[in-house]
């Protein structure tokens, strides 16, 4: 009978998953090193990642996660070979969110690309503001029946967060651009033309004067250009040629001892 009550709770289910929402993986991630892509934003290691969209309430809202599983996983200073994971649940979604996964089970075995997909429209008994998600899951390592719990981000596998900012409605303006608390009100970059793809034109409005480091970095991490610049208070313009960059999605990085600014770049042929 049991056996019976899960085989149709199952069935119903993936019956759910396949005529509502659902996702195809990013297979630009594919040859990636094995992780969650986009990574967690960390204003170190991943300024480009994050959930880099707002949510509203009573609008439909749906972003993507790719899911790059590897042969080995690794706590510490410990590899061990992995069967598989499973995310078993997302923790502070937004009342009128949840998720599906490909494959709907939201097992991916090793050595695939699979992805995970939040959707749905927030209802007004949520409070606008941010929502710190947390993916919790498990992994089945070196043959075992019994699961390894895992909890993502940590700053063992990828430090950082994902958040979803909540809007009241759509006149509130989403806060798309990271900045640091320091630089808040005091800096602004903005980045022409925006897709590009021989030259951009950093236009920046500071309330500082001092070097600054600039970086631009692919999703992965690497940097394809950085230079120091030394600004004045007020407005620059720097020029940057990037005819050598492959299209795609990039972050550039203003950021100093005390503070940092991102903004995004589309590269196009």
């Amino acid at each position: 009978m049991i056996k019976t009550l899960l085989s149709i709770s199952l069935s119903l289910f993936l019956a759910w998953t396949s005529m509502g929402q659902s996702c195809t993986p990013d297979q630009t991630y594919a040859d990636s090193t094995a992780g969650v892509y986009p990574p967690p934003y960390d204003p170190m290691e991943s300024p480009q990642g994050g959930i880099r969209q707002c949510a509203i309430i009573g609008q439909p809202f749906s972003f993507d996660f790719t899911v790059v599983v590897g042969d080995t996983i690794r706590f510490g200073a410990f590899a061990f070979p992995l069967d598989s994971i499973r995310i078993t649940e997302v923790q502070n979604l937004p009342v009128g969110l949840n998720y599906v996964c490909n494959p709907p089970t939201c097992s991916f075995l090793k050595n695939t690309v699979g992805c995970a997909n939040l959707f749905g429209s927030p209802t007004s008994t949520n409070s606008p503001g941010t929502y710190d998600l947390k993916i919790i899951g498990e992994a089945y390592i070196n043959g075992s029946s019994l699961p390894f719990p895992l909890e993502f981000p940590n700053a063992q596998l990828a430090p950082g967060k994902y958040t979803i900012h909540l809007l009241a409605d759509d006149t509130t303006p989403c806060p798309v651009t990271a900045v640091s608390e320091a630089f808040r009100g005091k800096m602004h970059m903005l980045i022409t033309p925006n897709p590009a793809s021989e030259q951009i034109t950093l236009k920046i409005s500071s309330m500082f004067s001092g070097n600054f480091h600039l970086r631009v970095i692919d999703l992965l991490g690497r940097s394809a250009h950085q230079q120091t610049l030394g600004l004045q208070a007020g407005e620059s313009s720097i020029q940057i040629s990037c005819s050598d960059f492959a299209p795609g999605l990039y972050t550039v990085v203003l950021s100093n001892a005390d503070g940092y600014l991102t903004e995004k770049l589309v590269i196009q042929n």
